[in-house]
């Protein structure tokens, strides 16, 4: 079995560093990841200018490069590198701070994982909370991996037998410290507390901080929230298919609309 790992909190982070320990004892493990920091960039892709690409050492890793790029442009390159559908699996992580409910539409780790089930392959997006148990999507703090590098290999193992489809990603969020068990869960929401501050003001422009409030989360039953901030594993089952269930009921009226004008 070979694996591409991947993330967005660049390549020499401690989460990518562990899940490659980890991911070794069961398969070949290929290492292409972000030069640099690219959390929150989502799908973003460089489509100017060039890629530099420098061979790395990681242990675990059959080969390791970091890409200055975004984590799906890592995947791509990847992919482009060894054509031919030559990875199992795409696992991105270990995250640094937690990818839950909607915020998984920002993060980089999410977005790599499924430009693999994009390419035809599974996807296994990992993040895992700091020991100071915050909910939210930070790198501040301390983070301990023994719950990713356990539970990990075995998702590992069972999406890339294909037992679950080609077109599956799942996102699974880790608790610090012991878990109480695994929950499977539905996405929550998170309640942003946007507040403008102005950082600077020189030479009339002026430089705001726009996400520096605490932000909080929609409290309801059966969300990967609820899981996490109980002290479980959160695993959730994602998609690519965007298009709205009821499009063509929502949308036919709309167009007898357009064609009558």
């Amino acid at each position: 079995m070979r694996l591409l790992l991947t993330n967005d909190d660049g390549i020499d982070s401690p989460g990518l560093h562990a899940l490659a320990r980890a991911l070794s004892t069961i398969a070949e493990v290929i290492v292409v990841a972000p030069a640099a920091n690219q959390s929150a960039v989502a799908r973003g892709i460089t489509i100017r200018g060039t890629l530099e690409v420098e061979e790395r050492d990681v242990p675990g890793a059959t080969e390791a490069f970091a890409v200055a790029g975004t984590p799906v442009d890592c995947v791509r390159f990847a992919e482009a590198t060894e054509p031919g559908a030559s990875f199992d699996l795409v696992v991105a992580g270990a995250n640094l701070g937690l990818n839950l409910g909607d915020d998984v539409t920002y993060s980089g780790t999410v977005a790599a994982a499924m430009e693999g089930v994009l390419l035809g392959t599974p996807g296994l997006a990992v993040s895992q909370q700091s020991t100071g148990g915050e909910l939210h999507h930070t790198r501040d703090g301390e983070y301990e991996f023994a719950t990713a590098e356990r539970i990990v290999p075995r998702l590992a193992e069972l999406l890339a037998s294909g037992e679950l489809g080609r077109d599956v990603l799942l996102n699974v969020n880790c608790p610090t410290g012991t878990p109480s068990g695994v929950r499977v869960c539905k996405l929550g929401r998170r309640i942003w507390a946007d507040q403008i501050e102005l950082a600077e003001e020189r030479d009339g422009k002026r430089r705001f901080r726009l996400y520096s409030g605490d932000a909080d989360y929609h409290r309801a039953p059966g969300t990967d929230f609820e899981a996490v901030a109980d002290g479980f594993v959160s695993l959730t089952a994602l998609h690519v298919d965007l298009e709205h269930p009821n499009s063509e009921i929502l949308l036919r009226g709309v167009q007898d609309l357009l064609i009558g004008h």
